[in-house]
């Protein structure tokens, strides 16, 4: 198996997001630390200048540009029964699309959008909308891979495609419509969807070789930290720590032996210095030293 190991650094590294500097000093530690690949947004003010494609390349490092942040900041949902709001979303993943490809990225992380009263609706507004991505997507001549994140669907995001068997069922529709989209899978939007992380990777493998550990903490309602809050490993009582994690990897390991397996780790620094956070955090990972 080929280990792809990523970063999601928006969260881990929130500078990056504005500081075109940050992220070049990120990018080279990264690097050093046997990281592949990178998963975030930009707008900064170096946005249009391609400077962002020129750091990756320099340090050969992939990029995964995560449209589904603009997105949800914004209010757009792919599947919305609302026809403008819809393609305002559209319009969003295309510009995302532009942005991307600009910068030398060939993968694209987007959302499905809030779910509404008519699941049945949403999915086909849904549809529609990837079907129109992948039409600008010809038009622009662009070589990219278009990959979705389900999230919870009742607790916290409250998407469309949060539940697995759903997510499937779409995604085995838009395959046999020639739309070739792809599924990142999160451990803390499963959990918070009240399912097991294992067995939904399992039921969405043909369409899934990207994972997002991440922690959640659903226990209490009350605590600030409920939901999808992106809580590091180390905290006590939460429902993906360290030791939960290094347990499931075996089976995950197994389960895509002989393919490629993109692994990225989703954690919020709340501690002063991000740089030590990252390094306590990714000498503990089960997956770092898998070649």
């Amino acid at each position: 198996m080929r280990i792809k190991k990523s970063v999601c650094t928006n969260l881990v590294f929130p500078k990056t997001r504005k500081d075109i500097d940050e992220f070049a000093r990120v990018t080279e530690f990264l690097k050093s630390r046997g990281v592949d690949s990178m998963e975030f947004y930009h707008d900064g003010e170096a946005r249009r200048e391609s400077r962002i494609g020129d750091i990756l390349d320099k340090n050969d490092m992939e990029g995964i540009y995560i449209a589904v942040i603009p997105s949800k900041e914004q209010g757009l949902h792919a599947c919305s029964a609302e026809e403008e709001n819809r393609r305002a979303s559209v319009k969003l993943f295309c510009s995302c699309m532009d942005e991307a490809a600009d910068n030398g990225i060939s993968v694209m992380m987007l959302n499905s959008g809030r779910i509404g009263a008519n699941v049945k609706e949403g999915l086909k507004a849904l549809k529609e909308t990837i079907g129109s991505l992948y039409e600008y997507m010809a038009k622009k001549h662009y070589s990219m891979r278009l990959t979705l994140e389900p999230c919870d669907s009742w607790m916290f995001a409250r998407q469309l495609l949060g539940p697995t068997a759903r997510t499937a069922a779409f995604l085995e529709d838009c395959h046999r419509a020639g739309l070739p989209l792809e599924l990142t899978m999160d451990s803390a939007h499963t959990l918070e969807e009240g399912e097991d992380f294992l067995e939904a990777v399992k039921a969405v493998k043909p369409f899934c070789r990207h994972l997002h550990f991440a922690n959640c903490y659903i226990k209490d309602e009350k605590s600030p930290l409920y939901g999808d809050q992106h809580v590091g490993f180390e905290y006590a009582d939460t429902e993906w720590d360290y030791q939960a994690l290094i347990q499931a990897w075996p089976a995950f390991k197994e389960m895509f032996d002989g393919g490629e397996l993109r692994v990225a780790v989703e954690v919020l620094c709340r501690e002063e210095d991000p740089y030590v956070y990252f390094d306590n955090m990714w000498s503990r990972m089960p997956f770092v030293n898998v070649e």
